[in-house]
């Protein structure tokens, strides 16, 4: 039985630590992502821009793994504490912790899975050329166009579908680009040692816009396939994690349950011993257990002659006849 426990709470304090390390790697992750400026300002086209969220999609990414990896951290240390203090209580919190934790996550991928095609570009109005067509270069969409702009220099693409999406595009009509431009500069290819989304330098920027699109001086392609593609890849690298941290969470819930029922065995061991011990007691005879208090040294007897044994009238029978009544 002490076997048993030993190993329940090596096995569970195991979990509980790899859980701990889990959460700490996830801050570290979630600090990770929230400094990387470009990746945010690329998941802003995960988005629609006349959506109601301020930010890009990854930013809150980031904010939910740095809470979700002290959450974690928090869980694990009082996983560790429950480890050398079992209750049904604090199995109990442990338990319900763990689990709304792991729902959550799987809440997380499923909205990870239908956010593209629910909230991202195709959800606004025309669909991603649409919003490429409306918001592009607007007063009130500066995050929207940087990370256009940011797509089109690190996929190196051009418009949503082609070029031709920015010939009717309202950056097109009100001229608000330069004069003689047809594509902004950041579909122009650029020298590999001045790459730049904010102030590109295009290899030749007279070349880039001709009507005729030279694939030595500017993207061919769209960026929408690109853009699914990135996607992808960090969905990917998404549930790779989720799926890991999901793995030992689920390790830490078995271990839970586990240690419940280890907890409930050696309930009813100590309940079946304490109620032996007290019918032993009730059972016992009480001379017998008073007795047993009692040394074991034998019982002896000390005779006292008293004085008057050495009397004259004992000692000489010739004077007195009749012995004194004390004498027997």
């Amino acid at each position: 039985m002490c076997k048993n426990e030993t190993s329940a709470k090596v096995l569970f304090g195991c979990f509980n630590t790899i859980f701990f390390g889990c959460g700490f790697l996830e801050v570290i992750c979630g600090f990770l992502l929230l400094c990387d400026s470009k990746r945010i300002l690329l998941s802003r086209l995960l988005a629609a821009p006349d959506g109601d969220l301020t930010h890009p999609p990854f930013y809150y990414l980031a904010l939910a793994l740095l809470a979700a990896g002290l959450a974690m951290c928090a869980t694990g240390a009082l996983g560790c504490w429950a480890t050398y203090m079992p209750s049904y209580v604090v199995f109990s919190i442990y338990f319900l912790v763990v689990l709304s934790m792991l729902l959550c996550e799987c809440a997380g991928g499923v909205i990870a899975a239908i956010w593209p095609r629910c909230l991202g570009l195709q959800s606004s109005r025309g669909g991603a050329v649409g919003a490429l067509q409306t918001y592009y270069a607007l007063p009130d969409f500066e995050h929207f166009t940087a990370a256009v702009d940011l797509a089109q220099t690190e996929l190196q693409c051009c418009g949503m579908t082609d070029a031709r999406n920015y010939d009717m595009s309202t950056w097109q009509l009100r001229r608000l680009g330069p004069r003689g431009v047809s594509v902004p500069l950041s579909c122009c290819v650029q020298h590999d040692d001045r790459v730049s989304y904010l102030n590109p330098a295009p290899v030749n920027a007279s070349r880039c816009q001709e009507v005729t699109p030279i694939p030595a001086f500017r993207y061919v392609p769209g960026c929408l396939d690109p853009l699914e593609d990135w996607y992808q890849e960090q969905y990917l690298i998404l549930m790779l994690g989720l799926f890991i941290v999901a793995v030992f969470k689920l390790g830490v819930l078995l271990s839970t349950v586990f240690s419940c029922i280890r907890l409930r065995r050696r309930r009813q061991v100590l309940q079946a011993f304490a109620m032996k011990s007290l019918d032993n007691s009730t059972n016992e005879n009480i001379y017998e257990s008073k007795l047993r208090s009692v040394s074991d040294e034998p019982i002896t007897a000390k005779y006292i002659q008293p004085n008057n044994f050495y009397s004259p009238r004992i000692r000489n029978p010739r004077i007195f006849h009749n012995r004194p009544n004390e004498v027997v």
